[in-house]
């Protein structure tokens, strides 16, 4: 898939539920989810992309061959917004090195971002930090 930014999707795919994660009895999509809810707002980095409301999802699909693919969808906090390029590279980066080998980002604009979607632990991060 190619997002504003150029293509999103990196290396061969792994199958999802294998290995460590049946051994761990937990999905790929919770590992994921988790993976990515880790990631870093380049811009605010005392929040989380999950913190800060910009990650609205993580699913793990099958891509016309049946090799899994985990799709990312973020929102920017405005439409233009200059980080999006390194949240959606943070994301593949950090999704690639858990094993994931095929990431897709999403951008959905629709709904728009609000503050409203900032977590309580970002809205304590962000009051720590004196924001």
């Amino acid at each position: 898939m190619n997002t504003p930014h150029g293509p999103a999707a990196h290396g061969p795919a792994r199958p999802a539920g294998t290995g460590a994660d049946q051994d761990a009895g937990r999905s790929a999509v919770q590992i994921a989810g988790e993976v990515a809810g880790q990631v870093r707002d380049p811009e605010m980095p005392m929040l989380t992309l999950a913190d800060l409301g910009v990650l609205r999802g993580v699913e793990v699909v099958r891509d016309e061959h049946g090799a899994a693919v985990v799709v990312a969808s973020i929102t920017p906090t405005y439409t233009g917004c200059p980080a999006m390029a390194t949240m959606r590279d943070d994301l593949v980066h950090r999704l690639n090195d858990a094993g994931f080998g095929r990431v897709e980002v999403r951008v959905v604009l629709d709904p728009p971002w609000s503050s409203d979607w900032i977590s309580e632990r970002g809205r304590a991060a962000l009051r720590a930090a004196g924001l």
